[in-house]
């Protein structure tokens, strides 16, 4: 059962779902005196059928000895909306294609999508497939020169910038989700806006630079251990970036000078804060940044800072964009983030990971 089938009249490729339903049972017939139609796969004749759902698709007409494995409607579905979303977004896009590796081995996509120099390979994994067959499959496209992007069912799968790969689940009444593993979490998005997110180089893998960044600071009170007067400190910054999430304390931003620039300039002048500055500390045995009392100065050490938490509030935000000092931050938190959709703007967003061999 396939979405493709070859016009011997015009040796161009065909796919079920171009055709109306008229248009349809007329190619039918035509196919029914030419024969006229064959499969991509073996070159044998095909018929055409409907399936109880309605979906147009190729079927052998004598199985023979192709080895091709039946596909389930949610396969023909599911490749359907991508190969429309990718020539919706100026792709060319064919279902169930052929090619070599570099070593002369043969593969095929679910769905192949071209662009000039660029091909992208959409893998549709329905059933389940080990880590160590989809780094083989993943090489053989390199080698082809192709861009491996995998569409897994299962729940258990690796994604690396060098196998993008999400989650999906739905069907064909309802549709069709993306689940796209983010580090942290998965950041949820219909199939067909995926597809439109991945080729306009919206998918991108960790923090993309030139990509807005949304800072949020919380202060909160506590009572200063040498005075005992009540001051407030800055108690954690978290920094949006598109599904990504960084939260860092004072104490971690101590080679950060210009993030720590903008967060003092950004909280309110009536903001009674104590002073901001590398201090040493005799009971942590070591010197860095650090909050201090408002009052008489004093060292509030780290580990005390979870003291304001419980009255703490959000008192400033501002926007920056990620660069590579960011980027720093995030691997020293090891909250290095994965894949994610970015849906504004990005500088550098002709920079991708996903489109490059």
């Amino acid at each position: 059962m396939a979405l493709r089938s070859i016009d011997t009249h015009s040796g161009e490729s065909i796919h079920a779902f171009e055709f109306a339903p008229q248009d349809w049972q007329s190619l039918a017939a035509q196919n029914a005196r030419e024969r006229h139609l064959r499969a991509p796969c073996c070159q044998a004749e095909i018929i055409l059928r409907r399936s109880k759902l309605g979906t147009q698709h190729f079927v052998h007409r004598f199985r023979g000895a192709c080895t091709s494995a039946p596909e389930s409607e949610d396969h023909r579905q599911v490749k359907r909306v991508i190969v429309e979303a990718a020539r919706a977004n100026g792709w060319c896009a064919e279902a169930e294609f052929d090619g070599l590796s570099s070593e002369n081995e043969p593969w095929r996509a679910d769905v192949l999508l071209t662009k000039g120099a660029v091909r992208i390979a959409i893998e549709v994994q329905w059933s389940k497939q080990s880590q160590e067959e989809t780094a083989r499959r993943q090489s053989r496209y390199a080698s082809s020169g192709v861009r491996g992007l995998w569409l897994f069912r299962q729940a258990r799968f690796d994604a690396s910038k060098d196998i993008p790969a999400v989650r999906i689940s739905g069907n064909p009444i309802d549709g069709y989700d993306v689940f796209v593993p983010t580090g942290a979490g998965e950041q949820v998005l219909p199939l067909s806006s995926f597809i439109s997110a991945a080729l306009s180089r919206q998918y991108q893998f960790g923090l993309p630079l030139g990509a807005p960044a949304d800072v949020e600071v919380r202060c909160g009170n506590l009572d200063c251990w040498k005075c005992g007067a009540e001051t407030l400190i800055i108690t954690g910054l978290d920094i949006s970036i598109g599904p990504h999430k960084v939260s860092a304390s004072i104490s971690d931003l101590g080679s950060y000078p210009d993030l720590v620039r903008r967060t003092l300039q950004a909280i309110p002048a009536q903001a009674s804060l104590g002073r901001i500055m590398h201090r040493n500390s005799r009971e942590a045995g070591s010197r860095y940044l650090s909050n201090g009392c408002a009052h008489c100065g004093a060292l509030i050490g780290a580990h005390y800072e979870y003291q304001a938490w419980n009255d703490q509030d959000v008192v400033a935000r501002f926007r920056t964009v990620v660069d590579e000092a960011m980027r720093q931050l995030a691997i020293d938190l090891g909250d290095e983030p994965g894949w994610g959709v970015h849906v504004e703007r990005i500088a550098n967003r002709d920079i991708s990971p996903f489109d490059r061999v």
